[in-house]
């Protein structure tokens, strides 16, 4: 024991084991909290995949050429990619977060490669220029205003 009166050392056990369990409580929430925006992205995107067939069929929306390619996308395809179908569902300066970004490339009709594609996905956007991350750690991102 350092030079610590007991009673203090006592106190400082006692905050340690207090913060800890804190801690803990905060990783699952935080675990539980990731869980269900995982779920209302999945949720989302359907969602969005529904509203344009909708809009098709209504006449509202000009019909999609949705023609599967061969080529899996990476590295600077996949960034050229990405962007165009940015562009082409949010526009400029509008934050998305990188899965709903992920699942309108899916959607188009393209493939990523890698073992976890959405990783080599994220990894590859955020090295783009014309993209800008919003906030820290959020997940959003944005094309940067021209």
């Amino acid at each position: 024991m350092s030079d610590l009166s007991e009673r203090l050392h006592e106190a400082a056990t006692a905050e340690r084991a207090a913060v800890a369990k804190r801690v803990e409580e905060l990783r699952e929430q935080a675990c539980r909290m990731r869980d269900l925006a995982d779920a209302v992205d999945a949720d989302l995107a359907a969602s969005m995949r529904l509203l344009d067939q909708l809009d098709e069929m209504l006449g509202d929306a000009p019909q999609l050429s949705i023609t599967p390619s061969d080529e899996t996308l990476r590295g600077q395809r996949l960034r050229e990619v990405a962007i165009q179908v940015l562009k082409r569902h949010k526009g400029e300066a509008v934050p998305v977060h990188y899965r709903e970004w992920y699942e309108l490339v899916v959607y188009d009709g393209h493939r990523v490669a890698g073992k976890d594609p959405v990783a080599t996905f994220l990894t590859q956007v955020s090295r783009a220029p014309e993209i800008e991350s919003v906030g820290r750690r959020s997940g959003l991102y944005r094309l940067r205003a021209a």
